[in-house]
């Protein structure tokens, strides 16, 4: 095992024992595996809490030549993110935006090849929309807790059937499902 999987372990420690939103191990070995199959290069994360999520794109991101814009709105989070990812020496990769993701979106001039969203829930529409055109075509956005958390995205779910976007809900782990969209 390497260091950053053991440095991931024990964060995934802290995070269990101190109640702090992260991906599952499954959901995060999914999306390491997404990124790898589809060699993303530019990939936009809205919401990283501690950084597990962000950290286990960055491992598959490097080998890609890429980076990570990641966005989180409390700064004790991006604190907490940004030490771990100088333990591990990947901040080189991982350009950190701090503050409300619906005000530093719309400032984001580039497209992404891999979109996540995983912050506040009854956002996700508002998220959606301003992602939906910075993703490059024929790339991919994935949307974490979906079924859980359902009762908090009903306009994210209305405007889906609204427009018609076809997405598939994919069972990951035990914790939750997510959404995978493919843009034509």
């Amino acid at each position: 095992m390497t260091n950053i999987e053991n440095f991931l372990k024990e964060l995934k420690a802290y995070w269990v024992a101190n109640d702090i939103p992260n991906v599952t191990e499954t959901n995060a070995r999914f999306l390491r595996d997404l990124v790898k199959i589809k060699w993303a290069k530019n990939l936009l994360e809205v919401g990283m809490a501690n950084g597990y999520s962000t950290i286990n794109f960055a491992i598959e991101i490097q080998k890609n030549g890429g980076k990570i814009t990641t966005i989180e709105f409390s700064p004790d989070s991006v604190a907490k993110a940004k030490a771990n990812f100088e333990a591990v020496k990947l901040d080189w990769i991982i350009d950190i935006r701090c503050g409300n993701a619906l005000d530093i979106l719309p400032s984001l001039g580039e497209k992404y090849d891999f979109i996540f969203i995983d912050a506040m829930k009854k956002r996700y529409k508002d998220f959606f929309i301003l992602t939906w055109d910075k993703l490059e075509s024929g790339w991919i956005m994935i949307l974490d807790d979906v079924i859980k958390f359902r009762h908090k995205m009903e306009s994210f779910y209305e405007y889906m059937e609204e427009i018609g976007l076809e997405y598939n809900l994919l069972p990951i782990d035990e914790d939750d499902w997510v959404i995978m969209i493919v843009k034509d």
